[in-house]
């Protein structure tokens, strides 16, 4: 009797990072607050051991930043909260990986100890091999909660590089980039006012665009400055 075939085993690739969103270099939006990042991920031939992690908080541009460095290097988005010790080998064998929010993905894991000692296998692996990885959370790794003492030394070792506070500058060139992935014209004058108003975050940026994108199809009429003053009761 023939055996029957078994199924391939899936590797924990994260699927669900926005590719549609417009992540090339030349959409990355440089300034004050990025530029010490963006030039430590365009030097990842220096990486220390192969290795780097991004911080800063929700919205600021670290998917962007991976998504960049995995252009150059072939790497693969990998989910955390997925990866078991039976991957490693095949996981490792991609020679580039990214693990984004590695906090949070820890956190959701079936079996956290299982999954920090997964990921430390990896990173021991990675290591003998030459392979490169690079982290992403908001905080840096000292605040993951990691438990696993070996993990936790580990993760302290790779260099960190946080993304800032963008300026008003910044948020205005922000504001045209996130309405134009959304195939939305927006005035850069009615963007300076927005980026005026808007409080200093990545994060308060994306909620005011998709605010005023759901309005904007509700009333079906573009984004304005009169239009921002009803969402926003300015």
């Amino acid at each position: 009797m023939t055996a029957p075939l078994s199924e391939p085993r899936q590797l924990p690739l994260d699927l669900d990072w926005p590719r549609k969103r417009a992540l090339g270099r030349a959409d990355f939006i440089e300034g004050d607050c990025n530029a010490e990042a963006l030039a430590a991920v365009e030097g990842w031939h220096g990486w220390r051991d192969g290795r780097l992690v991004l911080t800063g908080n929700e919205g600021c541009g670290k998917t962007h930043l991976a998504a960049i460095w995995a252009g150059e290097s072939d790497a693969q988005f990998i989910d955390a909260a997925a990866l078991r010790h039976d991957d490693i080998r095949d996981v490792a064998a991609l020679g580039a990986v990214i693990v984004e929010d590695v906090d949070r993905r820890l956190g959701a894991a079936p079996d956290r100890r299982a999954g920090e000692e997964a990921l430390l296998h990896l990173f021991n692996v990675m290591g003998e091999q030459g392979g490169r990885m690079l982290f992403t959370g908001r905080e840096g790794p000292a605040r993951w909660g990691v438990g696993l003492p070996d993990l936790a030394s580990r993760l302290s070792l790779p260099p960190v590089f946080r993304v800032g506070t963008p300026d008003v500058t910044l948020l205005s060139h922000l504001l045209l980039k996130l309405f134009d992935d959304r195939d939305m014209a927006l005035e850069p004058r009615v963007a300076g006012f927005l980026a005026l108003r808007v409080e200093r975050s990545f994060g308060a940026v994306q909620r005011m665009v998709d605010a005023l994108d759901r309005h904007s199809v509700a009333v079906k009429r573009p984004v304005t400055i009169g239009l921002a003053k009803e969402v926003f009761g300015w």
